[in-house]
């Protein structure tokens, strides 16, 4: 053997030209060094014949990379030939036929092409590069253990385009066994061109070799068009740059993006230990700093074998019942893709906003916030310094009923006539007695009662509690919402901040729902812009509190009397509003840090609590001693915040039914709490009484006592039950998108049905809680488009996300899901101050007058 070996050296090393020796042991070695690129050779190999091939005819094609390609159609699982390509610092190696194992079955391939890793880059400034000499030639080996001949064509080309120029697009195509790529320099030139000349140049100075005339005059232009560069500043030098991929089809492809160093790995299974990369079909994209590749990076392209890892995988469910198929469930998915896997890509590479446009943007989002605040302030000063034309009424004249000697203090007590025939008209109704009956204060004294007008339920029978008591109850809100922000919000924060680091130490972009095409990274954050757009909950939720702790001073320098006119103050109730704004705004941003299913519910459970608590704000204005408590308020949100979750994890058929069952019997016991103003209590009895009335007196049984109340709160039972159908119809992924809806088209519900209460019992609305209820809607519906412009979508596969990936639309820096971020956020301030104001013109109204709806 150690003759074989020295025969080997000497045939490889001492033979400039074409020879055929034979060696003992039966193998014949054929070596040629005058191979030419961009020609075809065929072969013959087998377990007596090995070729060595050395491709170095070329000179020229020093400044690009080597691409090798062979096919064979007689290699075999049995006897597969063997293809090494060696260059002066590297080996590739792989076999043919390429054996890929899919989920469903074991793929090969008989065509085979890689691109050479080009270890003399024209880009590096590494010393060491200046050794590999201009000859970098590639040798390749091929040899098999068939015993008989296997016919083998070979050829060696180089890569066109292989150096990106900014925003040039570049067209190609990859199958699974003819993966590409090609490399981007961050230093493209004087002119954002690559000059291909004047680097090789470039590199031969840095190498301390010599150059021409030519070429020194060459350099001088090049180094002074490079010094002229207009530069201004830190602010203006772009850090980063967009890659922008496109493709006309749904074949599933795995981009990667790898640092300037080779190996290059360009398999599926390798791309996982080096750079970025993600999934795609018809649209990718990713943003790329400078600081992460100082000299720039290697686009890879790599066709993946089956579309899994693009569609999804959906798991079967054998159980699931025939007549869920009626509402459109299926148990599989089918995707359609082009026969064979030969995928097409058009992409480009784009450079990104710079710092200075970074402040530009930043800074107009908070001027547009912080101009609410100026307004405040103007509002406040105008209050201030406004002239009194006519004294404050402290104390209303009390109506012809009640007889000059009513007056307005303290309810402690209802008169009892009127509490009697009250009660009784509502057991009449088929509802129980009421809730406030046993909230007699125990020191009320029998001559301090008032009687509401035409015997009606007024605010006075369900606020006689003590305002000390009210003020308290209405406090624990406060401390409710404030207690689960900060032990909801401290471990959301600590999770995302996981995902961050293991998005930027694994590389893998489909952890993180990102419009990749609108995605600007900022120090650690990957996607600034989706995280600093919710600076608006912040701010204008503090300024809320501010504007509420400002009506309760005022409201505690009024008069005791003054303080039993009009509607009940729950101040607490109101502070928790705006902490809830406020911890929306950090619970969404902490989900913009890495957006996806399983943190999705951050971004949702505090507005599940704010559309709440402005229910219960609306229903605590008439209903003051029969409000929710706030314990019983956090209970059920934390219900809410349970299915959300559940519906998130598993959100099946059986789900969707359940919950729409719960959707609907809530949605009939809290018509029947409206309808017979919160005294309707569901007892064993009421089918009985029920269907006895109606066997009584049919006509009355059936017929509203109260006509008005009935047709809006049927509207909103069949608003309800139209996105219960919905719903169960579309039975999406995204369900806590759609508790959100339900949450908050019952909100939008209420408040209508609110606002036409109190027109039609002759209220009237001030005016600039007019305005306030013009702007709310109006905002609300302008944020709906683009809360429904969707540039990303959790409940499909990340790569079929990326199809809706769009470019940022507002100054350079947001897309439409910012502006919803904007306009939702300046719709719930706008919401928040109705609320607050809605009733300010019943601010002089004794309580009597005032009716319960």
């Amino acid at each position: 053997m150690k003759s074989c070996w020295l025969i080997k050296f000497v045939f490889l090393f001492l033979i400039p030209f074409s020879v055929c020796q034979r060696i003992n042991d039966g193998i014949i070695f054929h070596y040629n060094n005058t191979y030419k690129y961009n020609v075809p050779y065929t072969i013959e190999v087998s377990k007596n014949t090995e070729f060595i091939m050395e491709f170095g005819g070329d000179v020229e094609a020093y400044d690009t990379p080597a691409r090798v390609t062979v096919a064979s159609d007689f290699a075999n699982r049995t006897y597969p030939l063997f293809i090494t390509a060696r260059q002066q610092k590297g080996v590739f190696s792989w076999q043919l036929p390429m054996l890929v194992q899919t989920p469903d079955t074991l793929e090969q391939f008989t065509n085979i092409s890689r691109t050479l890793c080009p270890h003399n880059n024209i880009f590096s400034e590494d010393q060491d590069t200046c050794e590999i000499t201009n000859l970098n030639t590639p040798i390749v080996h091929l040899t098999s253990s068939s015993p008989d001949p296997i016919k083998v064509t070979i050829v060696v080309q180089t890569v066109e385009n292989f150096y990106i120029k900014m925003n040039t697009v570049v067209n190609m195509t990859s199958t699974p066994s003819q993966p590409k790529y090609y490399f981007y320099p961050f230093d493209q030139g004087p002119n954002k061109v690559v000059d291909l000349d004047s680097q090789s140049i470039k590199k031969k100075f840095i190498c301390n070799k010599e150059l021409d005339t030519n070429e020194k005059v060459t350099l001088d232009r090049y180094m002074l068009r490079r010094n002229l560069r207009t530069d201004y500043g830190w602010l203006s030098k772009p850090k980063s740059v967009i890659v922008m991929i496109e493709s006309d089809d749904d074949i599933c492809a795995v981009v990667s993006i790898q640092n300037f160093s080779c190996p290059v790995f360009d398999n599926e299974r390798d791309i996982l230990y080096d750079g970025y990369y993600l999934t795609m079909t018809r649209r990718g994209g990713i943003t790329l700093t400078q600081d992460t590749f100082p000299l720039g990076f290697y686009i890879v392209f790599i066709v993946k074998t089956s579309d899994d890892d693009c569609t999804g995988s959906v798991a079967t469910n054998d159980t699931l019942p025939k007549m869920a198929q009626y509402f459109g469930w299926e148990d599989n998915v089918s995707v359609d893709t082009n026969d064979g896997r030969v995928k097409r890509f058009s992409f480009k590479i784009i450079q990104t906003i710079s710092y200075q446009e970074y402040f530009i943007a930043a800074g107009a989002a908070l001027g547009f916030f912080l101009s609410f605040y100026v307004l405040f302030v103007v509002a406040v000063l105008c209050q201030r310094y406004r002239p009194r034309d006519r004294p404050e009424r402290l104390i209303a004249p009390p109506s012809p009923r009640e007889g000059g000697d009513a007056r307005v203090r303290r309810r402690r007590a209802v008169n009892d006539s009127s509490g009697s025939s009250a009660h009784a008209s509502h057991r009449g109704d088929g509802s129980s007695s009421s809730d406030t009956d046993t909230e007699l204060s125990a020191g009320a004294a029998d001559g301090d009662r008032d009687v509401c007008l035409q015997g009606k339920l007024c605010v006075a029978n369900l606020s006689r509690c003590r305002p000390r008591v009210l003020s308290a109850r209405s406090r624990l809100y406060l401390w409710n919402v404030l207690t689960v922000a900060v032990f909801y919000t401290l471990p959301v924060i600590q999770l995302v901040v996981t995902y961050q680091r293991l998005l930027n130490q694994s590389g893998n972009q489909d952890l993180c729902y990102f419009n990749f095409l609108c995605a600007h990274p900022l120090l650690a954050l990957s996607d600034f812009n989706h995280v600093y757009s919710n600076l608006g909950y912040v701010l204008l939720g503090t300024l809320f509190v501010a504007q509420v702790w400002r009506r309760q001073r005022a409201h505690e320098r009024r008069t005791q009397q003054q303080k039993e006119l009009g509607i009940p103050q729950h101040f607490g109730l109101l502070y928790a509003m705006g902490i809830a704004l406020v911890s929306e705004g950090l619970l969404s941003a902490a989900y913009h840090v890495c957006p996806n299913s399983m943190n999705f519910q951050f971004d949702t459970s505090f507005m599940y609590v704010t559309s709440v608590l402005c229910m219960v704000r609306l229903y605590q204005a008439r209903h003051a001693d029969v409000n929710a408590r706030a314990h019983a308020t956090f209970g059920v949100l934390a219900l809410i915040i349970f299915i959300g979750l559940v519906g998130v994890l598993n959100a099946n058929f059986y789900f969707w039914v359940a919950f729409t069952g719960l959707h609907l019997v809530t949605c009939l016991v809290m018509t029947f709490q409206i309808y017979y103003l919160g005294r309707f209590r569901l007892g064993g009895d009421v089918v009985w009484r029920a269907a006895r009335s109606l066997s009584a007196r049919p006509l009355a049984a059936v017929t509203p006592a109260r006509a008005g109340r009935c047709v809006l709160l049927l509207l909103a039972n069949l608003a309800n039950w139209a996105l219960a159908a919905y719903g169960l119809s579309q039975h999406s992924r995204d369900f806590a998108s759609h508790l959100l809806l339900v949450l908050m088209s019952n909100l939008f519900l209420y408040t209508l049905f609110y606002i036409v209460m109190k027109l039609l019992h002759r209220e009237t609305i001030a005016w600039y809680s007019w305005v306030f209820i013009a702007l709310t809607y109006s905002v609300w519906f302008g944020s709906s488009y683009f809360y429904l412009d969707l540039n990303t979508n959790w409940a499909l596969s990340p790569a079929q996300s990326r199809q809706s990936n769009r470019v940022c639309s507002l100054l350079q820096l947001y897309d439409s899901h910012d502006a919803w971020h904007f306009l939702s956020a300046t719709a719930m301030f706008f919401s928040f101050n109705m609320y607050l104001t809605i009733d300010d013109n019943l601010r002089d109204t004794p309580r009597t007058d005032i009716m319960v709806f």
